[in-house]
């Protein structure tokens, strides 16, 4: 049941595509970043938010226990440290009130992914 409420909310959210994916590390490691959020963007209101997922691979294994740094040019991240579990680490990013396009690096070890998400004024 819970594989068909994940597939209902990325069904009806948008997800940013993985922008690049990234590697080998300095350990092998393949490094991609996503975003989660709903219509065109996220509302400049200082707190509606997008789910942020990175996701690391070995040899196209997910691997755990991963230091992953992130950075936001605009909005906040819930968290800009995370560590891997199933080969995968989520936080949340926060909308700014100023609109623009918030561009998210995840970094692993030597290499770094990106994706963005828009901030609008609806």
């Amino acid at each position: 049941m819970t594989g068909f409420f994940l597939a209902g909310v990325l069904a009806f959210g948008c997800t940013a595509p993985v922008d690049n994916i990234v590697g080998p590390s300095s350990s092998g490691f393949t490094v991609g970043v996503s975003a989660l959020f709903g219509g065109g963007g996220l509302k400049n209101d200082g707190s509606s938010q997008a789910t942020i997922r990175v996701e690391v691979f070995n040899g196209g294994q997910p691997v755990d226990g991963v230091a992953v740094t992130l950075t936001t040019t605009l909005g906040t991240l819930g968290s800009n440290s995370l560590t891997t579990a199933n080969g995968a680490a989520t936080t949340t990013l926060t909308s700014s009130t100023t609109t623009g396009l918030a561009s998210i690096v995840a970094t692993v070890e030597n290499v770094s992914a990106t994706t963005a998400v828009p901030i609008v004024s609806f």
